[in-house]
């Protein structure tokens, strides 16, 4: 395509390359961008002998392109080496201008020079063999022959100065040292070269695709019609037509062909660091690698380093600004094309812009001509429709500020309900509710505070309505309260003492008249929102009721002295002087009066519920708030008369303690009744009374047993352990523990006997026993314990230990008495009879009996998770047969020792001395030995048991007849006579004892020993002593 064609379809690309030109001037490499771009550089000789390379573009005259600088001439002798035999160091090859004349340095023109697109690289510098033709500035050369210090002395150094080299030894390599090497790359090598070949195939149709689209758009060709080849020595190189002096002279419109830029990496990465400075003195150190740019030490002069430093910097430069130039060369095309659409849409806009000023002109002729009366018509009629609804808001406000005062007279004449209405109706018509309209006139000024006087009237019909609420409450309490029958009521509280499971429930039907006064009243409340803190009003003036009806009923000293500050102390004082027959009337008074005061706070909370439940408006969680704190109100009443009757107890704890067991269970029962009774009406447990009462029958039961104690311990060790009577009152004690029910233990249940006879024998389950008076007084203390557990079942546990306690003492006690032989100190007694032990075991046989009927009495009291503290009497029960046993077994030592006596005087007798005096059936010592034992057996026979007798006598028996036979065979007889005397001895002690009833006679083998005794002519042995044997 002609330039000038060129230039007339792309006019803006002409300022673009001017653009370009001065980017590259504006560098610090511009110096070598002009020499490039000279003419001068056409008409220079030759230096190097070579002829110039022929342009491959043809010059065009109007503009050039100076993008970078290229080594202008081809270097032809690159096979040739140099004269010295080796190559430059990489840092002086890679600063020289490729090509430059020498003459240029010769003259002494030092200027400083840009660099080419060479890179420090060792890619770039081991493309090519060194040239004569790399010789520069930098150059060994060029620096000993500068002209600039050919004044200073420079001397050669000489052998003497260069340090002598050590040859090296160099080992011989053989090929076999490679083998593990080539085999651990022969994989990657093999890869590599399957991928360059896949990577040739690649770049060749790439290479290809470019080709044709290049010679569609005829850009690619020279006007020769070769294809422009790329330079093959150096990869960073650009095409050689691009860097000719003829190719700077292109027509700006030519397209330049592809070509390789240097690599921006080469560049060092301290320059493109966001921090950079050259201030810093460790940046300066890195831009200038360390270099002596000042010349204070270092061999080579500072003016030579600067000049390398120039030229790598100058280097830098240029791929940066290549880079640029690319990529702004990349984006022209979009540019402009981005250009001329902005163009196309300015034409459009201003085409836009004279259509809608003639639509603007048109539509103002029509509005003139038509729409100007019909609008006029539209808002006539607006108007109007405003101007009718500003009449009907002007109405519905002259409606609202009436309503003011007729809400006065209203309550004036105590329509409260009518007033509420009304200042409802008036509310919905400010909210805009009840007007067709659904007109808001919360917003009007003149009616911006008639909301909130609203509130106020609402509040004040509630306060009237409060009032009257409770008026009609209190006012009804009192009347109840004062008008009650004192005597009936505490008459019905005792008989509820009796009676504990009548308790009555409330009956509401009587209650139609105070149901009529309160229903007003509470709607209206509900109405005003203010229930809530009615209620509050409520239970305050409850509480004042209730402390008001206990003051009222204290001891007259007492109530005139309420102002005092000492006022409990006098009421303390007072009431523990008191009687107790009148501090129990003032308490049933005061019991019976709360009672009647929480019976009709009850009665209120179920009125109340009731209207509350039958309003349809009221919210299900309202009605549920509402009956919680309407039930709180009653428990508060039940447990403040708890709290108060508590402390007037309290105030007698120690004179309590010692009443009698029927005043304390009359008090006991009336405080339970109590108790129950206001639990009943405000259906909750009241714990205000409670603790009170069960310390104070705590420390009753304490003292109740510690007299039981002392009584039951004076009366054992004053026991003369005689046989008693059994009056019928004990008898029925017995039989009634034999029942295993303790209720019969209740007065108001126990049938008196009408047989007061007294028999001797206490009867127990069919057997009869022998009693003595500290049996008997332990029985009446049994039938005392019951009655507390019957009357104080609270103290169930704790009495049930008491009576393990008097168990264990009464058993304690007697074996210190009998056993210990403590009755002969304490009682008088010359000593301790079989007839004393047989009694013994007659009343430790009456509790073993009855320890069992007590557990069972006293565990159908006991709730289940005491039941195993129950165990206790059984562990006593085994005590007491251990101790019987024990009794047994001193009987049985006591004939023991009888026998070792008798034994003594049956070895002094001479069996074979005729002379020797007897008794009229035996000798004298049989004779008392077998009284005692006749002596033994009545007495056992008349208090003890048959099977206790048969074994006790058993026992005595094998006893007599054991030792008696082994004492016969060591007894000395010598003649027949004395044989004969021996066996009547025996044959009365086996007569007689066998004619003993009850028991079995004892064995013949004292018979069979004197039969099979020998008669001895010699002296026999000394005999052996009585007592061993036993």
């Amino acid at each position: 395509m002609p330039s000038s064609d060129i230039e007339a379809t792309s006019p803006t690309r002409t300022s673009i390359e001017n653009l370009k030109d001065t980017r590259m001037a504006r560098t610090a490499s511009g110096v070598k961008l002009s020499y490039l771009a000279s003419s001068s550089q056409s008409t220079q000789p030759n230096t190097a002998g070579n002829p110039p390379p022929s342009p491959l573009v043809a010059p065009m005259t109007s503009h050039h392109r100076p993008l970078a600088r290229e080594r202008p001439y081809a270097r032809d002798d690159y096979n040739n080496s140099n004269t010295n035999g080796t190559n430059r160091p990489a840092s002086i090859r890679s600063a020289t201008s490729f090509g430059r004349p020498l003459s240029r340095f010769a003259q002494g023109n030092h200027t400083r020079h840009h660099s080419n697109y060479s890179n420090f690289s060792t890619m770039s510098e081991t493309a090519l063999p060194w040239t004569t033709k790399d010789i520069g500035f930098n150059a060994i050369s060029g620096v000993l022959n500068d002209p600039a210090r050919r004044n200073h002395d420079s001397s050669r150094p000489s052998k003497v100065d260069i340090p002598p080299v050590m040859h090296a030894s160099i080992p011989n390599i053989k090929k076999s040292d490679f083998e593990l090497y080539l085999q651990h790359v022969e994989p990657a090598y093999e890869r590599y070269h399957h991928n360059k070949a896949n990577q040739d195939e690649i770049t060749t149709s790439h290479t290809v695709l470019l080709s044709n689209l290049a010679e569609d758009d005829g850009l690619l060709k020279s006007p020769s019609g070769g294809q422009q080849r790329r330079t093959a020595r150096n990869p960073y190189s650009l095409p050689q037509h691009v860097l000719s002096s003829e190719s700077l002279l292109q027509d700006d419109e030519s397209k330049t062909p592809p070509r390789d830029l240097p690599m921006l990496e080469n560049v060092p990465p301290v320059f493109f660091q966001p921090d950079f400075s050259l201030e810093n003195p460790h940046i300066f150190d890195t831009v200038c690698e360390g270099a002596d740019i000042v010349g204070n030490s270092g061999p080579n002069p500072p003016v030579s380093t600067n000049s390398i430093l120039q030229e790598k910097l100058s280097y830098y430069l240029d791929t940066v600004e290549v880079h640029l130039l690319h990529e702004i060369e990349n984006r022209s095309s979009s540019f402009f094309e981005a250009l001329s659409n902005l163009q196309a849409l300015h034409q459009q806009t201003i085409d836009c812009v004279d259509q809608i000023h003639t639509i603007r002109q048109k539509m103002k002729k029509v509005q003139e001509i038509e729409c100007k009366d019909g609008l006029e018509v539209i808002r006539l009629q607006v108007r109007k429709r405003n101007l009718e609804k500003l009449h009907k808001v002007l109405e519905l406000v002259q409606e609202v500020q009436s309503a003011q005062p007729m809400i006065q007279i209203l309550l004036g004449q105590g329509d409260y309900f009518a007033a509420l209405d009304l200042i409802d109706e008036t509310r919905h018509l400010l909210d805009g509710h009840h007007n067709e309209e659904q007109i808001d006139l919360s917003n009007i000024k003149a009616l911006g505070n008639f909301s909130s006087q609203l509130d106020e009237m609402q509040k004040a019909v509630g306060i009237m309505m409060q009032h009257d609420f409770l008026s009609i409450i209190l006012s009804d309490l009192s009347y109840r309260v004062e008008n009650m029958d004192l005597e009936v009521a505490k008459g019905n509280l005792l008989t509820l003492a009796e009676e504990p499971t009548n308790l009555h429930d409330i009956n509401l039907e009587n209650e139609h008249d105070l149901d009529d006064r309160l229903k007003p009243s509470t709607i209206g409340l509900i109405r005003t929102n203010i229930l809530s803190t009615t209620l509050q009003g409520y239970r305050d003036r409850l509480m004042v009721e209730i402390k008001d009806i206990v003051r009222k009923r204290y001891p007259k000293l007492a109530a005139e002295r309420t102002d005092n500050s000492n006022e409990s102390n006098n009421l303390a004082k007072q009431l523990k002087s008191m009687p107790f027959t009148a501090f129990f009337q003032m308490l049933l008074e005061i019991f019976a009066t709360l009672i009647e005061a929480i019976r009709r706070a009850s009665i209120y909370h179920q009125l109340l519920l009731k209207i509350v439940d039958g309003q349809e408006q009221v919210q299900p969680d309202f009605i549920s708030i509402f009956r919680k704190e309407s039930a709180d109100i009653v428990f508060a009443a039940a447990d403040l008369a708890h709290v108060r009757c508590g402390k007037l107890i309290a105030f007698r704890s120690d004179q309590n303690a010692l009443l009698n067991p029927t005043d304390f269970y009359r008090l006991s029962s009336v405080i339970r009744t109590f108790i129950l009774t206001c639990e009943t009406y405000c259906g909750r447990t009241c714990f205000g009374l409670r603790g009170t009462v069960l310390s104070q029958q705590k420390a009753f039961v304490d003292h109740f047993h510690m007299e039981r104690i002392k009584q039951e311990s004076q009366l054992i060790e004053n026991e003369q352990w005689a046989a008693s009577e059994v009056p019928s009152d004990f008898q029925l004690i017995v039989d009634r523990l034999s029942d295993g029910s303790i209720s019969s233990f209740d007065d108001k249940v126990m049938v008196k006997t009408t047989n007061d006879k007294a028999t001797k024998h206490l009867l127990i389950n069919g057997s009869s026993y022998y009693v003595v008076g500290c049996t008997l007084l332990i029985l009446k203390m049994f039938e005392d314990y019951l009655k507390c557990v019957l009357n104080l079942e609270s103290m169930a546990t704790d009495i049930m230990q008491k009576l393990i306690e008097l168990l264990k003492l009464f058993n304690s006690r007697v074996c210190q008495v009998i056993l210990g032989a403590g009755a002969m100190r304490s009682a008088g007694l010359k000593n301790i009879t079989a007839k004393h032990l047989a009694l013994a075991s007659q009343s430790l046989g009456v509790m073993i009996e009855l320890i069992p009927k007590l557990k069972e009495c006293i565990g159908r009291q006991m709730s289940t998770k005491h039941t195993p503290l129950l165990s206790e009497f059984d562990r006593t029960g085994k005590d007491y047969k251990d101790h019987q046993s024990e009794i047994h077994v001193k009987l049985i030592a006591i004939m023991n020792e009888r026998f070792n006596t008798h034994v003594k005087a049956m070895q002094s007798i001479k069996w074979d001395d005729e002379k020797e005096s007897s008794g009229k059936n035996a000798n004298l010592y049989m004779e008392t030995l077998v009284t005692e034992t006749v002596r033994l057996h009545k007495v056992l026979n008349k208090y003890l048991p048959a099977h206790d007798l048969k074994l006790i006598m058993s026992q005595v028996f094998f006893s007599f007849t054991s030792q008696l036979s082994e004492e016969i065979t060591r007894t000395p007889i010598k003649s027949e006579k004395g044989q004969a005397r021996l066996r009547r001895d025996v044959e009365f002690f086996t007569r007689r004892l066998s004619s003993l009833s009850h028991v079995d006679p004892p064995s013949s083998a004292v018979l069979e020993a004197v039969d099979t005794l020998v008669i001895s002519s010699s002296p026999p042995s000394s005999p052996v002593p009585s007592d061993t044997a036993s």
